[in-house]
């Protein structure tokens, strides 16, 4: 439930209601409305970033999914969640987009990175 636009009453398991104040990059807590959690699962997410490739053959990859998350109840800082997935036979041609896709990934990572170390400073 939305007490108003930054922050968030959730209906938690172990304390009752907890109310928190988002910080600005947090995408809100919809998908933790009415999910039975507990006061330490709270967490505020980024925006989701994505990388992946497309093979020769026209096949999407997906490679990186990753976003900044911080659970005020038990992180003291920001962290990056990261799921890191390829897997598959390819043909050799497309090692060179496999390797290209790797490397926007390395990028995407290196900017969450930089970004979860800047907002250790908003936080109070």
């Amino acid at each position: 439930m939305i007490a108003e636009p930054r922050r968030w009453a959730l209906e938690t398991i172990d304390h009752g209601t907890v109310t928190v104040e988002c910080p600005p990059w947090c995408i809100g807590h919809g998908w933790q409305v009415g999910g039975g959690i507990g006061r330490n699962d709270i967490t505020h997410r980024s925006v989701r970033v994505k990388a992946g490739t497309v093979t020769d053959d026209d096949r999407w990859l997906p490679m990186l999914a990753a976003n900044i998350s911080w659970a005020p109840f038990r992180e003291l800082v920001p962290v990056i969640s990261l799921v890191l997935d390829a897997e598959g036979d390819f043909q050799a041609e497309d090692g060179r987009h496999v390797a290209e896709g790797l490397r926007l990934a390395a990028i995407r990572v290196e900017a969450l990175a930089t970004e979860a170390i800047r907002l250790r400073g908003e936080i109070k």
